[in-house]
């Protein structure tokens, strides 16, 4: 479920974003780590909220355990549907990307209105305030406890550069991923029609 979050902020208030920290059923994150071989590196679909779990089942494999996969369905249409209530959008493209690798290594800020992410395998995303991003960008000294991550399996819902809903625009990149471990990734962005505007 996704229905409670919490207002997370830089100190200094300067970067508001909502955060659900959870911990994912134990049985549930020993099968993501063993279904990952089965994965294919990039689930891309998008549509209207309400018909996601139909184009999941297409896009995800079938040799997934039936439960992983029903369970894997209905949190990502539901993560779906909380990030299109907020975006004011009733469509949405979601993405499931698998990494072993940092893939953005530079910190940045998307070009979206707004965007949910949760790491449900490996560390999670790395966020810093506009100073401290532009310092790490260009090699200048810093102190890396300015750098943040966010909790590994927690939902993030952030601003991007045309940043609504009283959020500002997030800046931050993909983690480090351990030689031993791959990554796996939920990112959903609203998707406009052109009889809607962001609330």
């Amino acid at each position: 479920m996704v229905s409670k979050f919490e207002l997370k902020s830089v100190p200094l208030g300067l970067v508001p974003f909502l955060l659900k920290r959870r911990a994912l059923p134990a049985h549930i994150r020993s099968l993501l780590r063993e279904s990952l071989p089965l994965l294919p590196e990039h689930v891309r679909i998008e549509g209207p909220a309400a018909g996601l779990a139909e184009s999941l089942l297409h896009g995800l494999p079938r040799l997934l355990d039936s439960t992983l996969l029903d369970w894997l369905v209905a949190d990502i249409k539901s993560c779906a549907r909380r990030l299109c209530e907020m975006a004011g959008s009733d469509c949405a493209a979601v993405r499931l990307e698998k990494a072993t690798d940092r893939t953005c290594p530079r910190f940045h800020v998307d070009s979206v209105t707004m965007r949910l992410l949760c790491t449900y395998c490996g560390p999670g995303t790395e966020w810093a305030d506009p100073n401290t991003a532009y310092s790490v960008n260009f090699g200048e000294s810093f102190d890396e406890m300015l750098i943040h991550q966010v909790p590994p399996e927690a939902i993030v819902i952030y601003g991007g550069a045309n940043a609504s809903a009283g959020l500002c625009p997030l800046w931050h990149r993909s983690p480090a991923v351990p030689s031993s471990e791959t990554r796996l990734l939920l990112c959903i962005d609203p998707i406009y029609r052109s009889a809607q505007t962001p609330t």
